[in-house]
């Protein structure tokens, strides 16, 4: 599965790349996909390329839902480990 992650735009040249920022980290992005942009907007990034322009409230429900999917992925991890432990113990 690949995920387009919320960022934004803090640089951008005169040949359409730049930088965004996600979650304090500054990474290199190509920009030629998306028309108007400027620094402060927020773009989803995927494989290096921002693919479509969002509003700070779209990148933070993004975020809040992406933070939900890493918690019950930890969680469903978890149960599984148990669930292994507890085969082991019966067998």
């Amino acid at each position: 599965m690949c995920l387009g992650i919320p960022a934004k735009v803090v640089q951008i040249d005169k040949s359409n790349l730049g930088k965004v920022d996600y979650l304090g980290t500054r990474v290199k992005t190509n920009f030629e996909l998306l028309d108007n942009l400027k620094v402060g907007d927020w773009v989803i990034v995927h494989a290096g390329f921002a693919i479509s322009k969002l509003d700070e409230e779209e990148a933070r429900e993004t975020f809040s839902i992406l933070r939900e999917m890493a918690k019950n992925e930890a969680q469903a991890n978890k149960n599984k480990e148990r669930e292994k432990q507890s085969n082991r113990q019966k067998g």
